[in-house]
């Protein structure tokens, strides 16, 4: 705890007062109260001590909860299969509205994009950010220093995965907010941090220097606060800034203690939980050009999930970053540093996840089950190494200049474990070019067993098909009726396939105003059974998991990718190409990445510039680098509106 001193509030007070105003002016619509010169001062000077309570207390998160970039679980499927799921739906964190989701995008520059008031970092960005600091700050003791307060930040409250849909696309990012948890839990792991930095007299030297035990004046604490806080919050730090933060010292000489609650004081600002955009002097009011310093801490978080490293520092100082040739040379340096996998993975795990994967070990010793199962033995972690296969093969993909489509249409495998590796009839993968999958059917994305497997003896056409939908086409799907809504999943029993079953089971008009747009979208990879193992007849058994016979699958289908192409697909192949030739994966593309990085659902009135420049590029250079480049160069990221 810090000690007490007349004249100064506790840092909590800073964080709740602070949570306080972002809170109310997301709902609000409002800008928050300004952060200017001395803001954690001000803030403590009101003496507010209101808070967000819009949810648990204790960080909990939602079944869509990831901090792993990507390899989270979504919410569970509704019986009906209808792929709606139960889950949140949201903007950023706030309201609930659905965008308008067509595939054309136009530009009015004269249109002022919404800006989120405060954005806040998320768990994975946060913990990133608190362990760079002290790694940082303790660069010969980290390894020790980061081991004892793994247990603290362990603490910090996991976000919850949020999306304008029910079920798909779930981004952490989307989740902007602030619970007590978030503030409690930010004061009492600044005084931790703090207390470990300064924890003996070699780690207090090696954070602050030799002053702080030669001659721990006034001149080594303004230094050391210039210096360290400048790392935390992001920020230069001005003379009225280092004169609020040394009243947290005592008495010169000063000693370890107060080396600690200034520390402490720094970690616990606001600056350091949300990215603060002030924004530079602007004559194009409500939109401010973002400084030097936001913007090197926006590219950092955008791709590292982290704080600016020393040369993105040294470019904001410098002001090069705030040039064309500066920026544009350390977006570069940035997306090509092996750190950008951390994001990248995370906005296409977290897009391209599919929800409704169970666990492959929850059925062993289930009759039909096992008998599905024919051997293999399915182990805890093999729905999470599809999933990860799925981040794999995007950051080959991103590595490799790939386009769209290549990455679309691979036939290579990423499966690094002997399990999955079989199901795809290959070796694991290790480095090097990536083995090509055995079966010459198994066609790209869709084909992976991510999108095929679901855990059960049966496949789930039907999912697949909403899946598709949503996901890769960014089409809305309408839920089920209630009277349907908690109806089991069709299913093959001794007699008839799971196509038959399902056929059967969506066959009246009712049904096919939906199924019509789902069913074919699922049949096409049926030739795929409910591990992802390729088949070209399903087994079929009784309820006891006897053989029952075998039956031809069936792949033809019409998808209508385009609501009025009735063209028939034969297979996989056939329906890749069909959505290639769209624009809707493109805008889809366009639009989940608008999201991912903005922490908020787009509108397409006022986002159509950063849309459409978006889209362009994957439909241009077709390449998944320069689309993942080109929103830093919208003129939307380089500004915030206030």
């Amino acid at each position: 705890m810090i000690r007490a001193r007349t004249g100064l509030l506790r840092p909590a007070v800073l964080v709740v007062a602070l949570s306080s105003a972002a809170c109310t002016s997301e709902v609000n619509g409002g800008a928050p109260a300004s952060l200017g010169t001395g803001g954690d001062q001000a803030m403590a000077e009101s003496g507010s001590d209101g808070s967000s309570d819009s949810g648990s207390d204790d960080g909990s998160t939602g079944d869509a909860s990831s901090t792993d970039g990507g390899n989270g679980s979504g919410g569970g499927a509704s019986s009906s299969d209808s792929g709606s799921g139960s889950g949140n739906s949201s903007t950023s964190g706030g309201g609930g509205t659905s965008p308008d989701l067509t595939p054309v995008f136009s530009c009015d520059d004269a249109a002022a994009p919404d800006s989120v008031p405060l954005k806040r970092l998320s768990y994975l960005q946060l913990r990133n950010t608190l362990e760079d600091l002290i790694a940082l700050g303790l660069p010969e003791s980290r390894d020790a220093a980061l081991s004892d307060l793994e247990p603290v930040l362990d603490r910090l409250p996991r976000d919850t995965r949020r999306g304008p849909d029910t079920a798909f696309a779930w981004f952490s990012r989307l989740d902007q907010t602030v619970q007590q948890s978030h503030v409690d839990e930010q004061y009492a792991i600044s005084t931790a941090v703090a207390a470990a930095l300064t924890g003996s007299e070699d780690r207090l030297v090696e954070f602050v220097g030799d002053c702080a035990i030669e001659d721990s004046n006034a001149e080594c604490l303004q230094d050391f606060i210039r210096r360290f806080g400048e790392l935390a919050q992001r920020r230069p730090l001005d003379d009225d800034d280092v004169e609020f933060y040394a009243q947290g010292a005592l008495e010169e000489p000063y000693g370890a203690a107060d080396y600690a609650d200034v520390a402490a004081l720094l970690l616990a600002s606001p600056y350091v939980m949300y990215t603060v955009e002030h924004g530079e002097d602007s004559s194009e009011e409500p939109r401010a050009p973002l400084s030097a310093y936001e913007l090197a801490a926006k590219l950092s978080y955008q791709f590292w999930q982290t704080m600016p490293d020393a040369e993105l520092f040294d470019a904001a100082r410098s002001g090069d970053l705030l040039t064309d040739a500066g920026f544009e040379a350390q977006l570069d340096r940035v997306l090509d540093d092996p750190r950008a996998e951390s994001g990248i993975g995370e906005f296409f795990g977290q897009w391209l996840e599919n929800p409704f994967l169970e666990d492959f070990d929850l059925r062993v010793g289930e009759n039909v089950y096992d008998a599905f199962l024919d051997g293999f033995d399915p182990s805890s972690e093999l729905k999470a190494r599809m999933l990860r296969e799925v981040v794999d093969a995007s950051l080959y993909g991103v590595r490799e200049g790939q386009t769209f489509a290549e990455f679309f249409q691979s036939n290579r495998s990423f499966a690094v474990t002997d399990d999955l590796a079989s199901i795809y009839g290959v070796e694991p993968w290790t480095d090097g070019e990536p083995p090509v999958f055995a079966d010459a059917a198994r066609e790209g994305l869709l084909a992976r067993a991510a999108f095929l497997a679901t855990g059960l003896s049966d496949t789930r056409p039907i999912i697949k098909g909403v899946l598709i939908r949503k996901a890769i086409l960014c089409e809305s799907v309408d839920p089920p009726p209630a009277e349907v809504a908690n109806e089991p999943p069709p299913v093959s029993d001794g007699a008839v396939s799971t196509r038959e079953a399902v056929e059967g089971k969506t066959a009246t008009a009712v049904c096919q105003s939906c199924h019509g747009r789902l069913n074919d979208l699922g049949f096409v990879t049926e030739n795929f059974d409910a591990l992802g193992r390729f088949r070209s007849e399903q087994r079929l058994f009784d309820d006891d998991g006897n053989a029952a016979g075998t039956v031809p699958v069936d792949t033809t289908a019409v998808p209508q990718v385009e609501e009025d192409d009735m063209t028939e697909a034969a297979g996989i192949g056939d329906l890749n190409r069909m959505i290639l030739e769209s624009d809707k994966p493109y805008a889809c593309f366009a639009r989940q990445y608008f999201r991912f990085t903005n922490s908020r659902v787009e509108n397409t009135a006022q986002d159509g510039c950063a849309l459409g420049a978006l889209k362009d590029t994957l439909t241009e250079s077709g390449n998944l680098r320069d689309a993942l480049r080109a929103i830093a160069l919208t003129r939307g990221f380089k500004e915030h509106t206030f």
